[in-house]
């Protein structure tokens, strides 16, 4: 825990990607500009549909279950609570559409590739700090991955709902939020997308790493010059990801700093002062870091 939390302090610090830095600016809002729109429209080659099933295939039997309220929504699909009609246990089902057409299909297809990606990774992983996958089910026209149900929601949405949080609940969460990543990095995966939205909260204050659609193994990064990629989201993304030099773990470690500030104040860094666009350029050319929230303790303040 101590050479994580040692690496929390000096990734804090702005890492200079080196070389000269004139005409940076203009060279680095084109990349920007391209990579924002890979990142939308997925642009990513056709995985086949007709192998989904055999990846998919578990050796467990399938679980019984029945879809209830719809708790969540994203551009790809929708999360449901079920029920495990089996045991009575609460699911959270992630389902994703697959009958689209045109250009929607390829939308529909690059995600569900990150799906296969995100149920290959989560079958692997047992942790008390890491959402528990269940199974997975197909139907007709759609993916669903259950999931462990976490019945608090999100950082994100408790944050709108109570404002920011009191340091003693930040140094609970985030005390179990490095031993999630610390079990996630010494597997060899980097969770690469890092926020509130994408932490779970249980009703005793459990905290529960979720959403692993942009995580990836190491060595399948330096395989696929994956680690050049700009994954993430721009208020938590650490410059080397921006500026696509090449990033590792203390990607990660940047964004829970990130998100320690998203907790202290209510909002994550810069985005006060900037749009997400003008944020990924001011992080990318600037040698500053977050800006550490006056009123924490001595003791918070020498964490970063």
């Amino acid at each position: 825990m101590q050479d994580i939390l040692g690496s929390v302090r000096r990734s804090l610090v702005f890492r200079n990607p080196g070389g000269d830095e004139r005409g940076f600016g203009s060279g680095l809002v084109e990349k920007i500009g391209s990579s924002l729109r890979k990142s939308r429209f997925g642009l990513f080659s056709k995985p086949p549909l007709r192998s989904l099933s055999s990846f998919l295939k578990d050796d467990a039997p399938p679980i019984r279950w029945r879809k209830g309220e719809l708790i969540g929504c994203g551009a790809f699909g929708r999360v449901y609570m079920g029920m495990n009609l089996n045991s009575g246990e609460l699911l959270a089902v992630k389902q994703v559409s697959i009958a689209a057409s045109g250009a929607s299909k390829e939308k529909t297809q690059a995600h569900i590739r990150g799906l296969e990606e995100e149920v290959k990774l989560l079958k692997n992983l047992s942790h008390p700090n890491i959402v528990r996958y269940l199974g997975t089910a197909r139907e007709e026209d759609s993916l669903n991955i259950l999931l462990e149900f976490i019945p608090g929601g999100s950082i994100s949405s408790l944050l709108g709902k109570f404002g920011s949080f009191p340091e003693s609940v930040i140094r609970m969460y985030t005390k179990q939020l490095l031993l999630g990543l610390e079990y996630l990095h010494k597997n060899g995966i980097m969770h690469r997308d890092i926020k509130g939205a994408n932490i779970l909260v249980d009703n005793k204050g459990c905290i529960k790493l979720a959403d692993f659609g942009a995580s990836k193994k190491v060595v399948e990064l330096a395989t696929i010059n994956g680690a050049k990629s700009m994954k993430g989201t721009p208020y938590w993304m650490a410059p080397e990801v921006i500026l696509q030099t090449g990033h590792s773990f203390s990607a990660d470690i940047w964004s829970v700093g990130c998100t320690v500030i998203e907790m202290a104040t209510g909002k994550p860094p810069w985005s006060q002062q900037y749009q997400e666009v003008a944020a990924l350029f001011h992080i990318g050319t600037t040698k500053s870091h977050p800006s550490i929230p006056e009123h924490l303790s001595s003791e918070a303040k020498d964490f970063y």
